[in-house]
């Protein structure tokens, strides 16, 4: 049997509450990881979504932890695309909430982080949390 359990390192990056403006993820330290995946789940909007009411699921980079840029090369990320803010979700529907979105980043930064970004104006919020999956450490196992 394969053990997929003691080869992860687990990290929260975004507490579970409600989102009424946008919120910044805890950095991720990739150091002794090769890979790593972020899971954002969204719970049903308590504000009717629209181009003009909406959330940006964001991926960003940093080489100090400090010091952060959008991640806007494909070739850095998995399982997405993004554009020039680093956008690899647009949630502007009430058909979008309620889901999990996942991105994987393989960029050469040391640090990785999403953000959740609100436009407009969202009176009643929606859940947000947020995790990290870190993988193909070389030391086993990770917990």
């Amino acid at each position: 049997m394969r053990d997929l359990h003691s080869n992860l390192g687990i990290v929260q990056s975004l507490d579970p509450a409600v989102t009424t403006a946008t919120r910044v993820g805890a950095p991720i330290d990739r150091q002794g990881f090769e890979s790593v995946e972020h899971i954002i789940s969204l719970g049903m909007s308590g504000d009717t979504l629209s181009p003009s009411v909406s959330l940006s699921l964001k991926l960003e980079e940093s080489e100090d932890g400090s010091n952060w840029s959008a991640v806007v090369n494909d070739s850095d990320v998995l399982g997405s695309s993004v554009d020039d803010s680093g956008t690899f979700a647009l949630i502007d529907d009430g058909a979008e909430d309620g889901q999990a979105y996942a991105v994987g980043y393989v960029g050469d930064a040391r640090y990785c982080r999403v953000q959740v970004a609100v436009t407009g104006t969202h009176s009643n919020g929606t859940p947000v949390a947020a995790v990290a999956l870190l993988g193909h450490g070389p030391v086993k196992p990770v917990s």
